[in-house]
């Protein structure tokens, strides 16, 4: 198992989390510590087996893989593209959760 160090405020320290795969975000840019267009982001999964991304915070949250966008509704968001996948956990995810 692959893993990578995530910071985790609450503890003010980094910590080992599974490396699941690699994503690019396509789509509206925001938040400041949120997602970028046309930037990889990292998906990790947590001790609880969450999915979750690391974000321009450079800490891990959830985001619906599917259609990821703030919860506050200020911006329409984008789509996650895989692009490292070793062991096709986003792979299925994805084909799962199909519109």
């Amino acid at each position: 198992m692959k893993t990578v160090d995530v910071f985790q405020c609450e503890l003010n320290k980094k910590i080992p989390l599974e490396y699941v795969g690699e994503v690019i975000y396509i789509g509206e840019s925001f938040g400041v510590d949120g997602l970028t267009d046309n930037k990889r982001y990292l998906i990790v999964k947590d001790k609880n087996q969450s999915l979750k991304v690391v974000d321009d915070s450079e800490e891990d949250y959830i985001y619906d893989l599917k259609d990821p966008k703030p919860m506050s509704g200020g911006s329409k968001g984008g789509k996650f593209y895989y692009t490292d996948d070793p062991e096709g956990v986003l792979k299925n995810y994805m084909d799962k959760y199909k519109n």
